[in-house]
Formats: C-alpha cells, structure tokens, sequence
C-alpha cells in the first residue's frame, strides 16, 4: 500500500468516527457524543505528533485545529451553561475540511479556532482567561498521569481475551524523562488500528536504569477475532517542558506468534514507530528490554 492509500484510509475511518460523534450531538446524546469526541480527539493528536510521518506539517496543523475543536465542543457538552464556542453546525464544515484535507490546500479553516477558544472561556478579563489556560494544561497533565486504560472486555464461548501487565522497560537515562507513560495499540499488517489505543497511566517509580509502571492493560478485542499479521505495539512516550509536546523515546512490539502466556523481554527499537515494521532499527545494543508478563483469560 502506498502513503497516498494509507492516508486515503486514515481520513476514511477519522470521517466516519467524526460523522457518528456528530450524529450523537444531533440526537441529544450528549454523553456518547462527548466518548466519541475524545477518543477523536486523542487519535487526530497522535496523528499530529512530530514523530508521525503519515501526513504533512500543513496537515498535521489541521488535524490539530480540528482535536482543539472537539476539545471545545465537548466542553460545552459537560457545562450546558458555557458560551458555545464551538457550535454543531460548525462541526460539520470542519468534517468537510477533514475529509477533504488530503484534495486541497490547508491554509483556509473554517472556524476562527481562537475566536472559538475565547468564546467558549465566559471568564470576564485576560487575567481569568489566562488562569483558564493554565487550568487547561493541568487538565492534560492530570489526564495523562490518569491515562486511559480500558476495563477488561467479557470473554464468550471460551475465548481468549489478552491482558498485559507492562511491568518496567528499561533505559539508559531512565531517571531523566518527565511524565512518562507507554502508549498500547492493536494493528494489523498495514498498520491499521483494530482496537481503541491506551494510554498506561504515567509511571511514578523509576530504580536504576528502569521505569516501572506494573499497569495491566486490557487488549479489547479477543485473539480468535483478531486477524492473522496482527501485532501489539507500546510507544514510550514522554513530556518535553521547554517544547510543551509528548515525544516518543521509543517503541516495542509483539507478533502473534509471540503471545504465550508468561513473562515476556521485548527489543526496543529507535523512533518513530513503523507499523508495518519494514525499518525497524535497535534502539541500543545494551541489555535494556521492554519487560511484560502475558495473562490469557476466558
């Protein structure tokens, strides 16, 4: 598959996330709209995320624009009194943009997304507004110390459903990175998502040369219906203060092939993450490894 194909898919499923969160805010279902519009949220961030190289910067610019306005809707969602800054009516010019994006030139966005942010913060001065922004960042930082670990899916008819205990993964300057946390996804062999990706929550011991985190994490989807190539991917990930981004220091994976019940050491590899694992470069010849024990349950 060529990038141009990859992207084609990528906006395809992003357009028809997009409409259904759209249709929940239509109907009245302010709860389901505002799940849908986080997980889209979280997912056009990633796609943004300087280490992505799927989409251009001038994309990635938009896809950006776009996650800031389903932060605002949603936010207007959970306080019915707040000034809407964001309106549903301007939803569905920004899903004509994002469907369009890969057609046309980017400079041109439908909505004034800073007008938006201020009309959606009703405080009455720049000093309240500029608290506002500061609560805001807390908000992102308290929602990755949280993460966003899925529960346990039931398992049918003697079904395997995989659980992941990321015990530690093992660094060079282990002690140095800030907010650390791995991202957990399920793709097939093209590198396409085949359950909701999770965030572990951040880790807060680091000894010696590791960072432990001793999280479960609840694959959603069981091994009988997941595809035949499929792998597990975990993204360290970490915060930068001076830039304000999330870079990824690293990443593991494991093949289907690999999943046996019991402990498990995975390589870890340079960035960025390769999907289709076709580049895959070790990050350090070192005995530093990814360590995770393996739980079937049915």
């Amino acid at each position: 598959m060529t990038s141009g194909e990859e992207q084609r898919q990528v906006i395809l499923a992003l357009g028809k996330s997009f409409a259904q969160c759209t249709d929940f805010d239509l109907w009245g279902q302010p709860i389901e709209a505002i799940d849908g519009y986080k997980r889209l949220s979280k997912q056009l961030d990633d796609l943004a995320n300087a280490d992505s190289s799927l989409f251009s910067d001038e994309q990635k610019k938009v896809l950006r624009k776009i996650g800031i306005c389903l932060d605002l809707r949603c936010k207007a969602l959970q306080a019915p009194d707040t000034i809407n800054g964001i309106l549903l009516d301007d939803l569905k010019k920004i899903g004509n943009t994002l469907d369009s994006i890969l057609n046309q030139r980017c400079r041109d966005f439908p909505v004034d997304v800073i007008a938006a942010q201020l009309q959606t913060r009703t405080l009455p001065n720049s000093q309240n507004r500029a608290q506002e922004s500061d609560d805001l960042d807390e908000d992102k930082q308290g929602s990755r110390a949280k993460g966003s670990l899925l529960p346990r899916p039931l398992a049918y008819s003697g079904m395997k459903v995989l659980t992941v205990k990321i015990e530690k993964i093992g660094l060079k300057d282990a002690t140095q990175f800030i907010e650390p946390y791995i991202t957990v996804s399920v793709k097939d062999m093209m590198g396409a998502d085949l359950t909701t990706s999770q965030d572990t929550p951040v880790a807060s011991k680091k000894e010696n040369k590791c960072i432990v985190f001793n999280e479960e994490v609840h694959i959603q989807k069981s091994l009988e219906s997941l595809p035949n190539g499929f792998s597990i991917f975990f993204e360290f990930k970490h915060f930068k203060p001076k830039k304000n981004i999330i870079s990824t220091k690293c990443w593991a994976f494991m093949e289907k092939d690999e999943i046996k019940e019991g402990p498990v050491a995975l390589e870890l590899y340079q960035k960025p993450a390769d999907y289709k694992r076709k580049q895959i470069k070790l990050l350090t010849v070192k005995p530093l490894y990814l360590h995770l024990k393996v739980i079937f349950n049915t």
